[in-house]
């Protein structure tokens, strides 16, 4: 099959799946409750690092350069440490919370309903559902990233079975048109809040009483195969190939990323709140979570093109090199469209084979790296658009991790430089030819 017969097999039968998952309204409102909450699980990221120092002085030579530095640090942490440890808990240590909230505002927002009572309802189901009953109160075991999974699903739910009520007016109790309209709303909310209380009270009950177990610790169990077969070099492979090729098309990852992102962003909030609990950050549950994939695998963008913004800056073409002037400061920030458009990346067959296997062996090695514990596993979130050498020590507290981003840059300034090269005199040799004209 040719590359235009291709395209437009893409363009009929991939495209339109793409768009569509894109588009979901459920997957966008779990995108846009994760990306609200990004403030809080910065605040608590670094509330973390400064309340647990990565490295104890007791253990370092009295003399080495880095004692002081650690031994100052640890005193910090203890003058400190426990309302940093405290901040944590309510921000980055709740997270599941926040995004059954985000999830409850955003989806009534998408149906027009007014967003107030089915986001609060949703806080309701969230805490019989997330927590278990103790003597004097509930727990709060699966406030954080152990609880996102079963959070999104009673967040839809909720906000669901709401508006069927209220488009339905089950119960609605209509008060006179004098009465204040927050009130007027409150009543007619106030059946479908005591349906949904009773309901989930009702099936929180008959989880606990069947399985054995609360709801998230169940949806943790069922979910947790899906969980292994990306966290490892084989599925990060097959994510990063699939992502590269459908952007190679110009099809945006967002249909990729709109379904992995909750699973990145739970195992990244589960490394947190291990290494929170005393776990060694070598020895952290997961690698797949989203500082790797933003910091270490995608550097300066999908297909790690920052190495490639960098080249085009010596380009001999004068479109390549405007270009490169205008890519290279986004691309420093995790931003790449005026490459990706503007070289183009996208259907030029020269660059599809560096665009996929640059970002792809980026995915392997920093897995192999973090898998064997060479450099320390992801634990703090940095954000998705700090230029990746810092980005890395933030998100990870280990210097070695800042040697293995420079080392995958000029990895893939060498897989880019042949393709970069050929294209330039390409381009170089049009322009001369038009100028001669």
């Amino acid at each position: 099959m040719e590359n235009k017969g291709i395209t437009k097999w893409i363009e009929k039968h991939i495209l339109p799946l793409a768009n569509k998952i894109a588009r979901n309204k459920y997957l966008k409102s779990i995108q846009s409750s994760f990306l609200s909450a990004m403030p809080l699980m910065m605040i608590g990221s670094f509330a973390l690092i400064i309340a647990e120092p990565p490295m104890d002085y007791t253990t370092m030579e009295a003399g080495s350069l880095l004692y002081g530095f650690f031994k100052g640090w640890a005193g910090l942490a203890a003058a400190v440490g426990g309302p940093l440890n405290f901040l944590f808990d309510v921000t980055l240590g709740s997270l599941a919370i926040y995004v059954a909230l985000g999830i409850g505002y955003f989806l009534s927002v998408h149906y027009k309903i007014q967003p107030y009572t089915p986001t609060i309802t949703t806080l309701i189901t969230f805490l019989l559902f997330n927590t278990d009953y103790v003597e004097g109160g509930f727990s709060n075991s699966y406030f954080g990233g152990t609880g996102l999974f079963s959070a999104m699903i009673v967040a839809i739910i909720t906000v669901e079975f709401y508006r069927f009520l209220i488009q339905h007016k089950v119960g609605s109790i209509k008060m006179p048109d004098s009465v204040p309209p927050a009130l007027a709303a409150s009543f007619e909310a106030l059946v479908p809040i005591a349906i949904i209380s009773l309901v989930a009270t009702f099936f929180t009950t008959l989880v606990k009483n069947v399985s054995g177990v609360i709801l998230p610790e169940l949806v943790l169990s069922l979910i947790t195969p899906l969980i292994k077969f990306i966290d490892n070099v084989f599925g990060v492979t097959i994510v990063s190939v699939l992502q590269q090729v459908l952007w190679w098309f110009g099809i945006h990852d967002t249909a990729i990323g709109a379904v992995l992102s909750p699973i990145r962003d739970s195992n990244f909030a589960m490394n947190a709140a291990a290494y929170a609990a005393g776990t060694s950050a070598k020895d952290l549950p997961f690698v797949f979570c989203s500082p790797y994939w933003w910091v270490f695998v995608t550097i300066g963008g999908a297909g790690a093109t920052f190495a490639l913004a960098a080249l085009l800056l010596t380009s001999k073409s004068t479109q390549l090199k405007t270009v490169g002037k205008i890519g290279i400061v986004p691309a420093l920030f995790n931003i790449n469209e005026p490459v990706l458009f503007g070289l183009p990346i996208v259907l030029n067959p020269l660059m599809l084979f560096p665009f996929i296997v640059a970002q792809t062996l980026n995915a392997i090695i920093t897995y192999i790296c973090m898998s064997s514990g060479i450099i320390s596993r992801c634990f703090v979130e940095p954000g998705w658009n700090l230029f990746a050498p810092i980005g890395a020590f933030l998100a990870t507290m280990d210097f070695k991790a800042v040697i293995l981003v420079v080392l995958l840059i000029i990895m893939d300034a060498v897989i880019y430089y042949p393709f970069f090269k050929v294209y330039d005199n390409k381009v170089y040799k049009e322009e001369q030819e038009g100028i001669s004209e």
